[in-house]
């Protein structure tokens, strides 16, 4: 005896109802998304979903009608096509209400921020600042599969919708496209790289005042120019060792800095266009024309980084010191001595938490981060300058000292 295939014409209607119903849960979800409450992995894939949920319904009603064309022809002649038009006009209009909705919501974006922190409510400057942006600009956030990018996907998401549509962004995973990665400059896991035009910034955290800080550059192009001292033995900016700083030169670039060398002893002034003057580790003394060349620097409004070594460990001898002179002079006297810090291996370094940072924009970002500091020398803070807050922005543990006794260090014959 022959199976009747009729039997099978309700599998298709019920294909159909279950699209209907999966039609109507996208739609739901579609609208929360574009209303900010609820923020989806892909929201491209909603509405892919909502095509196909449409198509699997058509392609319910015509099954059925293929394997049981007379069951159709019977509902559309009988009394249950009437009742049964009804419901289906009923069901129409009810999703054509919810398509409007979501319409609405997605053309005209609105988002609450339920937290009652408000952690997702940008800033009134930062809004004023994306609904006055002169161009286009997109971001790349580049996140490989071992890195959240929740925080920064919801930021990113917030900027969008406050950008009057100037603002677009897209999630890059820098392993699987390396070669994009290469091309923006990224060597780091959750680097944001935001461009307008050619100008590209990179954002190494995802928070609001580093994105604000790539849009403000983007906005007001400048050429920044670091210039790193030579001519005392500091570190090499260009030659690759390991004492070197070429991977601190190309990090720079790679952020639209343009960095160059610079032997005050042959220019005999710090370039007009210098953003900052780096002294990373010099060997030798800087001359006291040098340092008085630093000074009318500084005294214009200059930025100044010193990275000076202990004196035990450079060729300074008793030769003396014009740059430690200047330093002094903007309250920060080093002490020519070394830190043992007996809570670290080994213990010539300063081993820090985060417990161990200073409230300042340098080291906010290093919470959570330990840190290692090798061959350091103390610091002690005095009174600074009218006008200038001294802010100390690392500090070792309490069991930690500053030896002096450099022959100790040398026999590791070190004791407090």
């Amino acid at each position: 005896m022959k199976s009747d295939p009729r039997r099978y014409a309700l599998l298709g209607l019920a294909l159909s109802a279950l699209a209907v119903l999966a039609f109507i849960v996208i739609l739901i979800i579609r609208g929360l998304a574009s209303t900010g409450i609820y923020q989806p992995p892909d929201t491209i894939i909603l509405d892919r979903s909502l095509w196909i949920s449409i198509g699997v319904f058509v392609l319910g009603l015509a099954l059925t009608a293929f394997i049981d064309p007379d069951r159709i022809r019977k509902f559309i002649s009988g009394r249950q096509a009437q009742y049964g038009s009804n419901a289906f006009i009923m069901l129409i209009a009810f999703l054509g209400i919810l398509f409007f909705i979501n319409l609405l919501a997605y053309q005209n974006p609105k988002s609450w921020d339920l937290t009652e922190s408000q952690k997702n409510t940008l800033a009134p400057e930062t809004i004023a600042m994306l609904k006055a942006l002169p161009a286009q600009v997109s971001a790349r956030a580049y996140y490989s599969t071992r890195t959240d990018p929740s925080q920064a996907r919801q930021l990113l998401e917030n900027f969008k919708t406050n950008s009057s549509g100037k603002f677009s962004y897209e999630f890059v995973d820098p392993e699987t496209n390396p070669v994009a990665a290469q091309q923006d400059g990224v060597d780091r896991d959750g680097t944001i790289v935001v461009q307008m035009a050619n100008s590209k910034e990179q954002v190494s955290f995802a928070d609001e005042e580093g994105l604000d800080v790539a849009f403000i550059r983007l906005i007001n192009p400048e050429k920044r120019v670091i210039y790193f001292l030579t001519g005392h033995g500091e570190a090499d900016i260009e030659q690759a060792d390991d004492t070197s700083y070429s991977l601190v030169k190309t990090s720079l670039e790679n952020k639209n800095y343009t960095v160059k060398s610079l032997n005050l002893g042959n220019e005999n002034k710090v370039p007009s266009d210098a953003k900052t003057v780096i002294i990373a580790g010099p060997q030798t003394p800087l001359t006291d024309g040098e340092v008085k060349n630093l000074q009318s620097y500084l005294d214009q409004g200059g930025a100044l980084i010193v990275m000076e070594n202990p004196r035990a460990l450079t060729k300074f001898g008793d030769n003396p010191d014009p740059l430690a002179n200047l330093l002094t002079t903007w309250g920060i006297t080093p002490q020519n001595n070394i830190i043992f810090d007996p809570n670290a291996n080994p213990p010539l370094l300063v081993y820090s938490d985060p417990l161990n940072y200073g409230q300042h924009p340098i080291t906010n970002k290093l919470r959570g981060v330990n840190s290692r500091f090798f061959t350091a020398q103390s610091l002690v803070l005095a009174t600074a300058p009218q006008n200038i807050t001294l802010t100390p922005l690392a500090k070792t543990y309490s069991e930690a000292w500053g030896e002096t006794d450099i022959a100790s260090i040398e026999t590791n014959q070190v004791s407090f």
